[in-house]
């Protein structure tokens, strides 16, 4: 037996011999419903008071005291009716449930004499205060989505205060744990999000962004929590298409934006769901969309593959080239973009068990932009992914107050690059051919050589089980297991040309390039398989009390990278004359215990007070702990190799957070939060030196930062033909360093550069952003959404040049930045159907935000060079000239674009 088997099974052990049923620690996807009905002229509580959840086979009764809880809902809108002997019957419309919250309606029922249908209608109003909120977190609903301007689920978490470029509260990026349906979809190898639903297939979804309950781990920074869509009893569908275009006036960027074709931007997109008629009470799900891009980027053919470089020399003095270039000229897109996706579920209940299937899927080819390439366009490689997830949960409602799941997942992603399929293609070129003549010049033609496949499999298990023990306490437990086995292999063409030689038996002026690449198990050429282990538990307790709301939890973690390392650092080389050459010895079992506190408490009848308090644990991404696993280096006093630590410690974090909620008017609530966090056993380098006297980087717990801030929000709901919100955040993020590679570019520099040993701020500390988000119409008729954002310049490394002798690690400002979008619909009825029409504007003042800026200007469009950067003084014929190259469409913002489309239900 391995010993990856043996502690797989040693866990599953554990988790069965626990003897409870255990609540899934990852993500909650229910709500509650909760409240008292009383006498409406007397004020007493009414006993056994039949409460219904409408469409579902969910009730309650009210107790001695009045009061009910419905627990156990899906997140949505629901109508609840209430029925008592004596009194008229009553319904509650539009209760609004969220994930893990609890939704308060109190009820004063009116005494009728004999019951003749008589019956109240009443409109829930969605609180302005969460009462049960101990920390900061926000729901957005499928309904509120379909009016954003947007088109995604990342595009809605970057809206969120607080969350700065998909960097929660000043974190770094892949510290944020994503969810669908209760399953961890963070690819491990990168630690990003592996794969995200469309927003049609979007119930509803939980971004948050402070401190969380003691369920949730593997995140040091925030949580995006998902709950799909589930079929109903009823036939539901939708289709839609839009079609659309960038456009903008600064082509000397941007090439060919200044005409519109409709043909840049296209999407396609259905959703069908309802009984299957095959069976009573089995309901499905489906969904798919397709979208195909061009991009906005392009490059224009002046050199084809095969040009190679120019002929330099010197007339009078001047520098003069004489170019081979052959190229048509033709413009070339250079960030074309295309995926197919699709998602579905079958659900079936069967008297107190509801078991569902749901499979998610996306395949997705794209380039990624490369300015070198601008006048060779045809060099750069594509991208390719294939990501799978399916899982199986069988649901069991013990009673309306206890719960339990089981859940089994598969998870699959699988990524990989290359310019030609085959590895031999002929028409791979020499590495060197077409080279730039000098770091201010584009490429004379040659393409890029190399290839990579990236694969991952985890298998996760989990049990759930909840309870509301009393109506003050609701307790969960909970394990999980995840199995994971990664893939990842790497390499590049060698150089490797022949040189023929004439009759003569001279050097021919051609040369013949055979594509061969680096041997498998050399510094040019791994691949690594891994099984790592991951096993976590937790005790969460939810006490509600008039006075005060307490979340209480303890999570446990446990991590096996299951794996050997180098026993002496310091002999990579397996040198015999030293002691342990080659000897590998076990990585060590990582273990973590992270106490999690909420607290709110209500300071006036429309108002609470919370604070938060918690501590986090993350593993660094796989990549960063097997990158480099046979442990080879480059025998060279330069600095060129760099090796994964899987011995490496996880990172922690430590949060504070101090809220208040309060409602204002009838329709205007404020928020206000303020938060620190402590993080520490941040990823960072070392420099370790061999017995040779070579050296390389390894990946170690060296770096660290503090983030502190406050967050001031207002919002307006919807009433008088228009809603508001409106979100101001001022944050300070620094640390010692931004990469965890820092230590070894500054070691690479010459001369090197000396590390940090202060905090600086991050590169995306951005101390003041503002969002306001605006909609105004008549609901189910027409309306408008808009967003503006602005944000203070980040912060960038000046150049030497004009920083002066000392050097300053991001030391100046970039300029600041500003973005509006908009979004119009108008729904109509037509041939017996319902149509959306819509228009969507992306940048719609067209602003040219400067995102990468010159280190001696500042800006992204001025720039200061000497000549001595090019070939020599004046201008360089038959080269473009260095203002071509510093017009670097990627140091600006996308540009000004829109869709125009439609959505048809039925």
């Amino acid at each position: 037996m391995t010993h990856r088997n043996a502690t797989a099974l040693r866990l599953l052990l554990l988790l069965i011999i626990a003897g409870v049923p255990a609540a899934f620690l990852a993500a909650g996807q229910t709500g509650k419903i909760a409240g008292k009905v009383t006498d409406k002229r007397t004020g007493e509580a009414i006993i056994g008071t039949s409460v219904v959840l409408q469409g579902s086979r969910s009730g309650a009764s009210t107790d001695f005291e009045g009061e009910y809880f419905i627990a156990n809902i899906p997140p949505g809108t629901y109508t609840l009716t209430f029925t008592s002997l004596g009194y008229k019957t009553a319904s509650v419309r539009n209760v609004v449930v969220k994930i893990d919250l609890t939704t308060t309606i109190d009820l004063a029922m009116e005494e009728t004499v004999v019951e003749m249908g008589q019956a109240v209608i009443i409109e829930a109003e969605r609180p302005l205060v969460q009462k049960d909120l101990t920390s900061s977190s926000v729901t957005v609903s499928s309904d509120e989505m379909k009016v954003m301007p947007v088109e995604n689920i990342h595009q809605v978490v970057n809206l969120q205060a607080g969350v700065v470029g998909g960097h929660f509260r000043g974190g770094r990026s892949g510290e944020v744990a994503y969810l669908v349906d209760g399953i961890p979809v963070n690819n491990p190898l990168n630690g990003g999000s592996g794969l995200t639903p469309e927003n049609a297939s979007v119930r509803e979804m939980e971004v948050i962004s402070g401190t969380f309950n003691a369920e949730y781990g593997q995140a040091m920074s925030g949580v995006v929590n998902i709950v799909t869509q589930d079929g109903g009893s009823d036939f539901h569908g939708s289709a839609g298409f839009y079609a659309g275009d960038f456009y903008t006036t600064h082509t000397k960027e941007f090439y060919d934006l200044d005409r519109v074709t409709m043909s840049r931007i296209m999407n396609y997109q259905f959703s069908l769901s309802g009984p299957t008629m095959l069976a009573e009470d089995l309901t499905f799900f489906v969904n798919g969309r397709l979208q195909d891009e061009t991009g906005h980027l392009y490059g224009r053919r002046v050199y084809n593959l095969t040009d190679g470089s120019p002929l330099v020399g010197t007339i009078d003095g001047q520098t003069v080239v004489v170019n081979f270039a052959s190229g048509d000229s033709a413009l070339v897109p250079m960030n074309p973009y295309k995926k197919y996706s699709a998602a579905g579920k079958l659900s079936y209940t069967f008297g107190p068990f509801k078991l569902s299937y749901g499979g998610f899927w996306d395949n997705a080819e794209w380039k990624g932009y490369d300015h070198g390439y601008r006048w060779a366009p045809d060099g750069i490689m594509t991208h390719y992914s294939e990501n799978w997830i399916q899982n199986l949960q069988l649901n069991h409602l013990i009673s309306n107050a206890t719960y339990q799941s089981l859940k089994l997942s598969l998870n699959k992603y699988t990524q990989y690059g290359y310019l030609y399929a085959d590895p031999y293609d002929a028409r791979y070129l020499d590495p060197e051919f077409g080279a730039p003549k000098s770091g201010n010049t584009y490429r004379h033609g040659g393409n890029q050589t190399g290839r990579y496949l990236e694969r991952t499999q985890t298998l996760v298990g989990q049990w759930t089980f909840a309870s509301q023990v009393s109506k003050e306490h609701k307790l969960g437990l909970g394990m999980e297991l995840k199995l994971h086995r990664v893939y990842a292999t790497g390499t590049s063409l060698a150089k490797d040309t022949i040189t023929t030689y004439d009759s003569l038996g001279n050097p021919a002026f051609f040369q013949i390039y055979h594509p061969t690449y680096p041997a498998l198990g050399t510094t040019g050429h791994q691949e690594y398989t891994k099984e790592p282990v991951e096993f976590s538990a937790y005790v969460q307790d939810k006490m509600e009390y008039d006075i005060m709301i307490v979340n209480l939890g303890l999570r446990f973690d446990y991590f096996d990278p299951n794996t050997r390392i180098l026993a002496d650092l310091k002999n990579p080389l397996r040198n015999p004359l030293f002691p342990n050459a080659g000897v590998l010895k076990r990585t060590k079992e990582k273990l973590q215990v992270s106490p999690r506190l909420g607290i709110s408490f209500p300071i006036t009848d429309q108002g609470i007070i919370h604070f938060s308090y918690g501590h986090f644990f993350q593993i660094p991404s796989f990549n960063n702990l097997y990158a480099n696993s046979a442990y080879l280096i480059e025998p060279t006093t330069q600095l060129q190799s760099t090796m994964g630590n899987p011995d490496i410690d996880v990172q922690r974090t430590v949060t504070y957070e101090l809220g208040l909620q309060q409602q204002l008017t009838e329709q205007i609530g404020l928020d206000v939060t303020m938060y620190y966090r402590d993080i520490r056993n941040l990823l960072g380098s070392e420099i370790i030196e061999t017995y040779e006297g070579f050296k390389y980087a390894r990946y170690i717990n060296r770096d660290y930062g503090n983030v502190r801030g406050i967050i001031i929000s207002l919002e307006k709901r919807f009433a008088d033909y228009y809603s508001l919100r409106a979100d101001y955040t001022y944050q300070i993020a620094e640390g010692n360093a931004s990469d965890p590679l820092s230590v070894y570019y500054n070691n690479q520099s010459d001369p090197p550069i000396e590390s940090n040993k202060t905090v600086v701020p991050l590169n995306w500390d951005q101390r003041s952003t503002f969002n306001l988000s605006f909609n105004v119409g008549d609901q189910g008729d027409w309306n408008v959404g808009a967003i503006f954002s602005y944000g203070s310049g980040f912060p960038y490394t000046e150049d030497i040049v004009t920083a002066g002798t000392t050097r300053t690690e991001n030391g100046g400002v970039k300029p600041t930045t500003m973005n509006l979008d908009l979004r119009l619909e108008k729904n109509v009825e037509f041939a017996g159907l319902r149509w959306n029409l819509f228009a969507l504007v992306y940048n719609v003042l067209d602003i040219r935000n400067e995102v990468n800026v010159d280190g001696r200007s500042g800006r992204a469009n001025i720039h200061y060079f000497t000549a001595a950067e090019n070939f020599g003084p004046g201008p360089i014929y038959g080269l473009n000239t260095y203002e071509q190259y510093a017009a670097n469409p990627t140091s600006f913002s996308t540009p000004r674009n829109f869709r125009v489309g439609f959505n048809l239900d039925f």
